[in-house]
């Protein structure tokens, strides 16, 4: 069975018999090199168009398809900035202690004090109305830009039903990734149950650019990818909810500081 296009194709090594050296003139005998060569090409090929290359569709010639019949008026994207000062009206923010939320425009800094279960958080004040919808991708990406901690904290990027209090619960209705320590996890939940699965991805501290993106199927699937690649599929617990608010956060696990900076958020909805 073919290993592409979950995985790249990893050939095993070939040779020739003992004593048989490659003569290009003989075009009726096959050599290790006609083989390595042909596999080289696969590699190559499969190395260019990346894994998964059709995405959440059946084949890459039915992405094709749809790329060519779609008009931009079957789709809509939103593109979520951070805007500061007088706009700061617009958001729902909330924090603990002397924690902070600075609003800077191309991204969004949380700062969260030294004290065991504090924390910071913000969304928008208006939800997305009728954003989930069965049948109809949601594609939300987010982006973290800096982080100075990887322990004893945990980091929030997702959609809720509900304007966060503080922190949710795990089993508060929501989708998208919760980073643990570092490691960062798919997330689903229905208001009764949740499902976190790992990606196997852990996050290095500082100034950085790393991709958050699932691809919320409802009533099927949810995928998530990081900087662009699969890693991991939840297909239970997935929330049915049409409103939700994009929301982004941090809380302490430990009295340790912590500090996080998201860039925008990019928001693609089927019609």
């Amino acid at each position: 069975m073919a290993d592409y296009p979950d995985s790249i194709y990893s050939p095993r090594t070939k040779a020739n018999r003992s004593g048989v050296e490659y003569d290009a003139e003989k075009e009726t005998v096959i050599f290790a090199e006609d083989i390595v060569g042909d596999d080289d090409e696969i590699v190559a090929i499969e190395t260019e168009l990346g894994e998964n290359p059709r995405g959440s569709y059946a084949s890459v010639a039915a992405y094709l398809a749809d790329l060519a019949t779609n008009e931009i008026f079957s789709r809509f994207i939103d593109f979520i900035t951070w805007i500061a000062d007088i706009d700061l009206m617009s958001w729902d923010c909330h924090d603990s202690g002397t924690s902070s939320l600075d609003f800077m425009t191309s991204e969004l800094q949380l700062l969260v004090t030294n004290t065991i279960d504090n924390y910071a958080a913000v969304c928008p004040r208006a939800a997305y109305r009728n954003i989930v919808v069965a049948g109809k991708l949601l594609t939300v990406e987010f982006q973290i830009t800096e982080l100075d901690s990887i322990v004893t904290n945990n980091v929030y990027l997702d959609f809720v039903a509900a304007t966060w209090p503080g922190i949710p619960a795990d089993d508060q209705i929501a989708v998208g990734f919760i980073v643990k320590n570092g490691e960062v996890f798919g997330h689903c939940a229905t208001g009764a149950a949740h499902t976190d699965t790992t990606t196997g991805v852990t996050l290095s501290t500082g100034d950085q650019r790393t991709r958050l993106r699932f691809v919320f199927n409802p009533g099927t699937d949810c995928k998530f990818y990081v900087n662009d690649v699969l890693k991991c599929t939840i297909t239970t617990t997935l929330p049915t909810t049409a409103t939700l608010f994009a929301q982004v956060g941090v809380e302490t696990l430990a009295a340790a500081y912590v500090h996080v900076s998201f860039g925008r958020i990019l928001i693609k909805k089927e019609y």
